[in-house]
């Protein structure tokens, strides 16, 4: 599909004004298709404008591509209003009435705002790089898209139940075996030498961030296990769900009484996960048999790195290339060469990636 026009393209070339090349013109279009998606998604009406059509009047987000190559070429959400509203607002504009101070002009102004504003908070969160249009162009309000990122709360989310889900199964674990129908072979000493490390990596960690991030770090863990113990109800019963899950993050969130001996900057609290996550995972693979039964060890971490793999199906490539970023950062962190040469292989070992790092498609 052409999405300039030959003609048109020439003519503004010869003015000094050229339009984006067509194959970065089709990639706007296809991020103005996953804006739409995402703020309908959010409930908020929304379309796209297509190619060659004059501007509608349309109620909701009106997502356009400006296509020439500048500063403003990209993608573009602008609110419209309801027609009630627009003809009213346009009424108090015409030659004989115009007043700019007429009440009905500045409601449909501040409506504009705060729409403008709810779409932005809705594309942030959605991992959508976003600006203020007027940044570009004075008479053009809006958002300006300009591509996609990670969803940090959608790999903070993944992460807390890999390493919640990890040492819980660990210490859920019966010490005697026998036919109690539990995980089996893992004794009082090999569950602490199991998820000791891991636990530590999250207290060290919290020394590692700010005062706000701490806090919901705390949150973000207790909705976790709140969510992972309502989910064992259902399956397992009330009285046979695991309780320990709702204790766990009280256990995580104990900071150490001395920061680390290092001074380190402060961190994102995805990266105290991941280093979490793959620290447990290392600690179960690199165990001896009198430690953990072999059998059980392939359960636990099958079921659990199986999980991670399932929540990422329908994720974003953005998604699953800033989770292998966070494990290779992690196993350059790790001082232990055996758990470093685990992390850096991790990726690559669960199908996350090839071996150049690039994330696989789902």
């Amino acid at each position: 599909m052409t999405y300039v026009d030959p003609q048109k393209r020439a003519s503004a070339e010869e003015y000094g004004v050229p339009h984006a090349p067509e194959e970065v013109v089709a990639e706007w279009h296809a991020l103005a298709e996953a804006v739409c998606r995402e703020l309908q998604y959010a409930g908020l009406p929304a379309y796209v404008e297509r190619p060659g059509t004059l501007a509608g009047r349309q109620a909701g987000a009106r997502v356009s591509v400006d296509t020439m190559d500048d500063a403003t070429g990209g993608v573009h959400v602008s609110w419209n209003a309801g027609e009630s509203m627009t003809e009213a607002a346009l009424g108090s504009m015409e030659p004989d009435r115009l007043d700019l101070l007429e009440p009905v002009i500045e409601h449909g102004t501040r409506i504009g705002s705060l729409m403008d504003e709810t779409i932005t908070s809705v594309l942030t969160l959605a991992g959508f790089r976003t600006r203020d249009a007027l940044d570009l162009n004075d008479l053009a309000p809006g958002t300006h898209v300009t591509g996609r990122q990670a969803r940090q709360w959608f790999i903070e989310s993944i992460l807390s139940e890999g390493v919640l889900g990890l040492i819980a199964a660990i210490r859920a674990c019966d010490p005697g075996g026998g036919d109690s129908g539990e995980p089996a072979g893992i004794g009082t000493e090999g569950k602490a030498l199991l998820t000791g490390r891991g636990i530590r990596i999250v207290q060290d960690g919290l020394h590692r961030l700010a005062d706000d991030d701490r806090q919901e770090f705390a949150r973000v863990l207790r909705r976790t296990a709140g969510a992972m113990h309502s989910q064992d109800m259902a399956r397992k019963g009330f009285w046979k769900a695991d309780r320990s899950l709702l204790e766990l993050p009280d256990v995580l969130c104990l900071p150490t009484q001395e920061p680390p001996a290092v001074a380190t900057a402060v961190v994102p609290r995805s990266r105290i996960l991941a280093a979490a996550y793959v620290t447990v995972l290392g600690c179960i693979e690199m165990a001896d048999e009198n430690t953990i039964d072999a059998e059980e060890a392939v359960k636990i971490t099958e079921a659990w790195t199986g999980t991670l793999l399932r929540r990422l199906d329908q994720a974003p490539h953005e998604d699953r290339q800033e989770l292998i970023r966070l494990f290779l950062e992690a196993a350059r962190e790790e001082t232990d060469p055996a758990h470093r040469a685990f992390a850096s292989r991790f990726p690559e070992t669960i199908g996350l990636c090839g071996g150049s790092g690039e994330a696989t498609t789902a």
